[in-house]
């Protein structure tokens, strides 16, 4: 019910997994280890789709989703957070990401809501 015919877990090197995804999701799910600890793996996941969706291991892919994009270019639509102190700054985590976005772009002011 749902556009995506794949799932890939990306795991730590080290970790081992024996864990049974179908009881989640009918979409076949297979692990790709990262190349290292913790790391962000939007450049080395072995996707071979022109779209593709990444997310957080706090979510589970439901039979059903409703996918945000822009009505009639079908463009992907990316959820940003004013990078402020309500919405980001008071929370450890974004403040940090948003001083070291500003190292290489000091005007920046936004941060993606993956949360």
């Amino acid at each position: 019910d749902h556009p995506f015919s794949k799932v890939i877990i990306m795991i730590p090197p080290s970790a081992t997994n024996d864990h049974d995804y179908s009881i989640y999701t009918k979409v076949p799910v297979t692990l790709q280890f990262r190349d290292a600890p913790d790391f962000m793996d939007l450049c080395s996941a072995e996707v071979s789709t022109e779209w593709f969706m990444i997310t957080n291991s706090y979510h589970l892919v439901a039979n059903h989703v409703d996918l945000m994009f822009t009505p009639g270019k079908f463009v992907p639509v990316i959820p940003f957070t004013p990078a402020t102190y309500p919405f980001c700054l008071k929370y450890p985590y974004c403040n940090e990401i948003v001083k070291l976005s500003q190292r290489w772009n000091p005007g920046h002011k936004q941060v993606v809501q993956d949360m």
